[in-house]
């Protein structure tokens, strides 16, 4: 009994954790909106859509963090949170992907931060599903925009990089897997 009390309290603590930081993400997110349209780097659609996206991660994160500091949960209930949380992140990513010209946007990056999440449930299925849904959010995001854009980019260009990111997706949960997994695992 007191070991599925510990672990609801560890994974409570992760994801109140995990949420706090997202807040700093969320911010510095507004604070590069902020710089961008301040310096005219960006159109004001562009601005009206990172300012929705940073709405919606916020309203998410804030949801999630309010919710994971309840102690009365199940363990359940914490890793759903967490799956908010990834799910939001995922979102966002796929979202400045295409704003930001698809295949060559610079914010693959943010794919990153959804895995890095799933690995705070300690779960090689969590992080495998997370890097699966990272791999097909981001295959429709710079296949959409490639389609709609389609004098951006060469067929084969798009399905490099798609492919080369796939792997790189699926190489860093295996890295956090292999840092993270308890060694009787």
């Amino acid at each position: 009994m007191t070991s599925i009390k510990q672990q609801k309290n560890w994974l409570r603590s992760r994801v109140v954790k995990i949420s706090a930081i997202h807040f700093a993400f969320v911010f510095a997110y507004i604070g590069q909106i902020i710089i961008y349209d301040a310096w005219k780097l960006i159109t004001p659609e562009v601005v009206l859509e990172r300012w929705l996206i940073a709405a919606m991660l916020l309203i998410v994160n804030t949801a999630v963090w309010y919710l994971a500091r309840s102690k009365e949960t199940t363990t359940g209930v914490y890793k759903g949170l967490a799956f908010a949380l990834i799910t939001a992140d995922i979102l966002m990513a796929s979202t400045n992907v295409y704003i930001q010209r698809g295949m060559a946007s610079r914010a693959v990056a943010l794919y990153a931060i959804p895995i890095i999440v799933s690995a705070a449930l300690l779960s090689r299925v969590a992080l495998l599903s997370t890097a699966v849904l990272c791999i097909a959010a981001y295959t429709t995001t710079a296949v959409a925009y490639f389609v709609l854009n389609f004098n951006e980019g060469y067929k084969v260009e798009l399905y490099g990089e798609v492919i080369t990111y796939c792997i790189y997706f699926l190489l860093l949960a295996s890295l956090l897997w292999a840092v993270v997994r308890h060694p009787k695992q």
